[in-house]
Order: C-alpha cells, then sequence, then structure tokens
C-alpha cells in the first residue's frame, strides 16, 4: 500500500500517497489505516514526520484518530469540505447569507446538469422522494427527505467539486442558522409553496429540460435565501 518515500518531501509524498490510495480504491470510507510504526517503517519516516500528515489530513476530516492511536479514512467523505470551508468563512467575517448564495450558485448548476445526465433510475427515485415528501406529515421526516432530493441532484451532476462544495456550503448554512428547514416548512403557506417549487423542479430534471430545471432550482433557492434573510432580522432584534 505504501512505499519508501524522499525525505526532503516527506509531507507532500505521504500526502501524496495516501490519496492515491483513496482515489484508486484501496482505501476505502471507513478503512482502518495501517499501524503508525509500520506505516512509518514502509514509507522510511519516522512517526512525528507521519503523524505531521495524519493530523492535516484530521483537520481537513479526511482522516478520524480514535482513541488509542487508530486511524481510520472518514465515512463521510463529502462532508469533508465543511470544516476548511467553516475556517474560510469565519476568516472573511462571512455569515449564512454568504453560505446560501454560494449554494444557490452551484444548486441552478447541479440542476440544469442533473437534466442532461437523468436516467431512468435517477427519474424513478427523484419521482419516490417527491411522493414520500407529499405523504409526510412529520416536519423533520421532511426536512430529511428535502436534504436527500437536493443531495440526489447533486450527485446527478456527475461532477465530485461541485457536489462537494454544494454540500459543505448547505450544511455550513445549517450550522449558522440551526432548523432553517424547519424553519421554512413551518412558515405560513411556505409549506405549499416550497412543495410545488420540488414537484416543478423534479418534473423538469425527469423531463431533460437543463434551462427550466435550473429557473425552478432559482426559483427555490430564492425562496430559501428570503427565509435565511428574515431569520438573520429576527436575530439581530433580538440581540
Amino acid at each position: 500500500m505504501f512505499r519508501e518515500i524522499s525525505k526532503e518531501k516527506a509531507f507532500d509524498d505521504i500526502l501524496d500517497q495516501i490519496i492515491e490510495n483513496i482515489q484508486n480504491g484501496t482505501l476505502k470510507e471507513g478503512d482502518a489505516l495501517p499501524a503508525e510504526r509500520s506505516m512509518a517503517d514502509a514509507l522510511g519516516v519516522s512517526r512525528p514526520v507521519l503523524r505531521e500528515v495524519l493530523r492535516a489530513l484530521e483537520l481537513i476530516g479526511v482522516i478520524k484518530s480514535v482513541q488509542g492511536g487508530a486511524n481510520y479514512i472518514a465515512e463521510d467523505l463529502e462532508s469533508c469540505l465543511i470544516g476548511p470551508l467553516s475556517i474560510l468563512f469565519r476568516m472573511n467575517n462571512s455569515n449564512a447569507l454568504h453560505a446560501q448564495q454560494l449554494r444557490s450558485a452551484l444548486e441552478q448548476e447541479a440542476a440544469l446538469l442533473a437534466a442532461q445526465n437523468c436516467t431512468p433510475l435517477d427519474a424513478a427515485e427523484l419521482q419516490l422522494i417527491i411522493a414520500q415528501l407529499d405523504a409526510a406529515e412529520d416536519e423533520k421526516i421532511r426536512g430529511n427527505l428535502d436534504r436527500k432530493l437536493h443531495i440526489k441532484i447533486g450527485k446527478m451532476t456527475g461532477n465530485s467539486m461541485i457536489f462537494s462544495v454544494m454540500s459543505a456550503s448547505a450544511q455550513l448554512t445549517e450550522m449558522i442558522i440551526s432548523g432553517i428547514r424547519t424553519y421554512i416548512m413551518q412558515k405560513d403557506n411556505s409549506v405549499s409553496e416550497v412543495d410545488e417549487q420540488h414537484r416543478r423542479l423534479v418534473e423538469a430534471i425527469v423531463n431533460h429540460l437543463p434551462e427550466q430545471a435550473e429557473r425552478c432550482m432559482r426559483e427555490h433557492m430564492d425562496t430559501v435565501e428570503k427565509y435565511v434573510r428574515e431569520i438573520a432580522d429576527q436575530k439581530r432584534s433580538d440581540k
């Protein structure tokens, strides 16, 4: 799995080998890395040098360390951008609205690509989620289905970068404004409005209408942004 490296660029070479093993499937989500001593011996480096790389990967969410020293590849690599993105937003004094605006731009492109790429199986899965949303009454369940719908559309892009940053920005918005999905779904008249937006969005995607799907997603994201602004205004007035 690992080969001896040059001492001059030890950090970069160790990092490259770990990433290479993830990319080629040798290391999968949830897999344990070899013991530090074995791994250091294979790479021809000291354990402190190896730990620097492992610590860096832990900070960005690629690796999870557990008590006792075992290291594992994260089970949800799609979420590993949340930490770095959160730090970037804090450094730039960004807020939930900024995160939502980033998400909006990516979601619109995702809807366009999803409509281009939609397979019969994709269409069936999207329509099932819509049916479940129509049938569900519990707002927590509906919130999870809403999230599931957007995740599915993101994965249909076939672009892992769009999907990863989109997911990170969406989760960052929710971290900054806790319970935003529940708030939107409980707001007067917003349930039927959001449900109708979801239905039109899915209809455009399954019928391979990219521009229409993009417009539907833009309308939906504008609605979400309206409520993000509303919640932010309420928080400021409460202070």
